[in-house]
C-alpha cells in the first residue's frame, strides 16, 4: 500500500512538472492611468502568473515606492486557478498610490520570485502635475470682514455632542446616587473556577479522531475529508506555533514554516504535499484514492504527535537547567 501511494506521488509530480512547464509565467504592474494631479490617489494592480504547482513570492512593496510614490491602502493577496484542468495560478494584489511630489517618476521592474528564481515586472513611468493656475484673471482685492448673525440651529448642530455629553454625566450622577442609595447588600462573590487552556496538540489529536469516525472519504465525501484536514492543521500550527494558518493561503503558510527550527526538512515536505493535495482535492476536483487519504491522515497525525513530544522534551531540558 506504502509503495503505490509512493508511485502515485511520483506521477502526481511529473504530471505537474509536465503542466508547469507549460503554463505562462510573468509578473505584470498596471496603473489606472499615468498622468495625476499632485495629491490625487489612484490605483495599482499587481499580477503574478505561474503554473500551479510553483512556489510564488510577490514583490514586497513598503510604504513609499521609489523616492516619492506612497502607498495609501493595500488589498490582501487574490489567488485564481485558471485552465481547462486549472493548471494555472492567480495571483493579484490592488494598491491605492499618491504622490505630494510634482514631475515624471520612472520606477524600475518591481523584483518577485517563482521557485525560487527571480522575476521582474514591466517599469512604469508616473506624471505627478501642480493644480494650473489662471493667469489671465487679475488679482482680487480682500473683501472686508463681514458680521454674521448669530444662529442657534447651526450653534446647536457644532456642540450638540458635548450637550449630550454633560447630559449623560448629569444622568449617570443622578442614577450612581440613587444606587447608592437603594443598592441590595454585597452577596459573597463566587469565585469561578478558569479551565486552563488545552495544549494544541491535544485538540489536534481530538479533531483527528472524530474525522477518522465520520468515514468522509469511505461515503464520497473527499473534498469534505480534506476541507477538515487541512483545517486540523491550520489549528494546530496557529495554536502550537502562533503562525496565523487560518488566514494564510498553503504558500504563507510553507513559506512561515521555513522559519521553525522544530520543523525538519522532511516534515515541511511532507506537509506541502498534503498542502498541494488539499487545494487540488478543494479546486481542481482531484480524487485521491483510500490509501493515500489513510496516509495523509498518518502524515498530520505523526506531526503533530512529533511535535508535542518535542516541546515536552524542551521543557523537561529548560526544567533541570533551572
Amino acid at each position: 500500500m506504502m509503495a503505490r501511494s509512493k508511485h502515485t506521488w511520483v506521477l502526481i509530480g511529473v504530471f505537474l512538472s509536465v503542466l508547469g512547464q507549460a503554463q505562462e509565467r510573468s509578473l505584470e504592474v498596471k496603473l489606472d492611468r499615468e498622468e495625476i494631479l499632485i495629491g490625487e490617489q489612484i490605483g495599482l494592480q499587481l499580477t503574478m502568473k505561474a503554473a500551479t504547482p510553483d512556489t510564488v513570492m510577490l514583490p514586497e512593496i513598503g510604504e513609499v515606492i521609489g523616492k516619492h510614490i506612497e502607498v495609501i491602502e493595500r488589498s490582501k493577496i487574490d489567488t485564481q486557478f485558471v485552465g481547462d484542468q486549472l493548471e494555472q495560478r492567480v495571483l493579484s494584489q490592488s494598491f491605492t498610490i499618491t504622490s505630494f511630489d510634482s514631475g515624471y517618476f520612472a520606477i524600475a521592474p518591481l523584483q518577485g520570485s517563482i521557485n525560487g528564481d527571480s522575476i521582474a515586472s514591466n517599469p512604469f513611468l508616473l506624471a505627478v502635475q501642480t493644480v494650473p493656475i489662471d493667469t489671465t484673471k487679475g488679482i482680487a482685492d480682500i473683501k472686508d470682514i463681514q458680521e454674521v448673525p448669530f444662529a442657534w440651529k447651526e450653534w446647536l448642530e457644532q456642540n450638540w455632542p458635548w450637550i449630550a455629553l454633560g447630559l449623560a454625566i448629569i444622568a449617570a450622577i443622578i442614577g450612581l446616587i440613587y444606587y447608592l442609595r437603594n443598592r441590595p447588600k454585597t452577596p459573597i462573590p463566587i469565585v469561578e473556577k478558569v479551565e486552563p487552556r488545552r495544549p494544541a496538540h491535544e485538540l489536534a489529536l481530538e479533531a483527528l479522531e472524530a474525522l477518522k469516525e465520520k468515514k468522509y472519504w469511505q461515503q464520497g465525501e473527499t473534498k469534505r475529508f480534506y476541507i477538515e484536514l487541512s483545517n486540523i492543521l491550520r489549528e494546530f500550527l496557529e495554536g502550537h506555533f502562533h503562525l496565523p494558518a487560518m488566514e494564510q493561503t498553503s504558500d504563507e503558510i510553507l513559506r512561515g514554516i521555513q522559519h521553525q527550527p522544530d520543523i525538519n526538512k522532511e516534515q515541511q515536505q511532507s506537509l506541502r504535499q498534503l498542502l498541494f493535495l488539499a487545494d487540488l482535492v478543494k479546486f481542481a476536483k482531484e480524487k485521491p484514492i483510500g490509501s493515500e487519504n489513510e496516509l495523509n491522515l498518518e502524515v498530520v497525525e505523526s506531526f503533530v504527535k512529533a511535535q508535542a513530544a518535542l516541546r515536552a522534551s524542551n521543557e523537561n531540558n529548560e526544567a533541570d537547567h533551572g
